[in-house]
């Protein structure tokens, strides 16, 4: 028989072996599913806290993907200026070598990362009076309360303070809907990655990868994963940063327990590539009663995605093969690479120019969460 001959038997048996993978690990998945209440039930209260928590997140993270939502933020950004600023990028990487191995969809990233933190969105750290419009030591905060019952904007809770100066009540309400963000353009961490990845969203397309990263301590950010770079990219919008996992440990001094990445199609404990330092490690136990319970749970939330992006495709496309094998690799084959290659950590080269400690907030508050780069 020819080599072109074992080529192409070769070829079918991968194919064979890949879609009966993918099956099997389908239907596995549907079977923990089924077990998820009974497994949720057995877990003491703390856990169930936390993975409570896990759970929120990952729900909210499901919202606002719609084309057409998608385009209204296109409509409220400069669009002209972020690819002026693109096209320059461009240009002097291919005049002066420089970032050789960044695409033009890093670029994109890149700009939008400056053009959101310079020239569209605006920190909080106390909401302004509608009154005097002052926003320091005439706002005093008096407590806070819950979202109204018809909850469109989808506050998770208000902050309710107090203008000394005009005698006046002054409210901040706390958005989580990006597209009411896109007109307040105001917020904190929250508020900041929730908006930027809206938009970041818009301006890749559907195809590309963007996930939320969660920290147990107060503080989000998020990663997309670069077609250039060939791996997951931590962006920061608050700061302005690109591919610095560094920055929270060595830079900051901020000491976190847990991180995790909420991805369309899994979530992944990104602990180790955040927590770059020993000594900045809090001990997961403090948090979470097992481990074990934990992981094990995490693991039934991924076959939840699982089952359900393959359902999502079954419904626009009936083939099963064709079907089974999208779901390996668009699914299985990165969610196994990231789980098996996390020991061997990728040394992201340090940028020098980034000046120590958050650099949005007050300095009390930085000081107060121990993010103020003060070991």
């Amino acid at each position: 028989m020819s080599s072109q001959g074992n080529k192409y038997e070769y070829g079918e048996l991968a194919d064979k072996l890949i879609l009966a993978y993918s099956k099997r690990r389908l239907f596995k998945a549907i079977g923990t599913k089924r077990d998820r209440q009974q497994q949720f039930s057995r877990l003491d209260n703390k856990d169930k806290r936390f993975i409570s928590k896990l759970i929120d997140v990952s729900n909210s993270n499901e919202k606002h993907k719609i084309p057409s939502e998608l385009d209204i933020a296109l409509d409220c950004i400069d669009l002209a200026k972020i690819y002026e600023g693109v096209d320059k990028r461009e240009y002097e990487r291919e005049s002066k070598a420089k970032d050789p191995n960044l695409i033009y969809e890093d670029f994109i990233v890149l700009e939008l990362l400056h053009y959101f933190k310079h020239d569209f969105f605006k920190w909080v750290n106390k909401p302004e009076c509608s009154r005097c419009k002052q926003s320091s030591n005439n706002i005093v905060p008096t407590g806070n309360s819950g979202p109204p019952s018809i909850n469109p904007s989808e506050i998770s809770i208000i902050e309710n303070y107090k203008c000394t100066k005009c005698n006046i009540a002054v409210s901040f309400p706390r958005y989580n809907n990006p597209i009411k963000l896109l007109e307040t353009k105001s917020g904190r961490c929250g508020e900041w990655v929730n908006c930027f990845i809206f938009i970041l969203r818009a301006l890749l397309g559907s195809q590309s990868q963007i996930r939320y990263v969660w920290n147990h301590e107060d503080h989000v950010w998020c990663e997309y994963y670069s077609l250039g770079l060939k791996r997951w990219i931590h962006l920061d919008p608050c700061e302005g940063v690109f591919d610095e996992p560094n920055l929270y440990c060595e830079n900051w001094g901020k000491k976190m327990s847990w991180c995790f990445a909420f991805g369309e199609t899994y979530i992944m404990d990104v602990s180790d590539k955040y927590i770059t330092k020993s000594d900045k490690q809090i001990n997961k136990l403090e948090s979470v009663s097992s481990l074990k319970n934990i992981k094990e749970f995490i693991d039934t939330l991924n076959d939840d995605k699982l089952v359900r992006y393959y359902s999502n495709m079954a419904l626009t496309a009936s083939d099963e093969n064709r079907n089974l094998m999208r779901l390996y690799q668009e699914v299985i084959l990165i969610h196994n690479s990231e789980k098996f290659n996390k020991e061997n950590k990728i040394e992201v080269s340090r940028t020098h120019n980034i000046p120590t400690g958050r650099q949005t907030g007050d300095a009390e508050w930085t000081k107060s969460r121990g993010e103020d780069g003060n070991e």
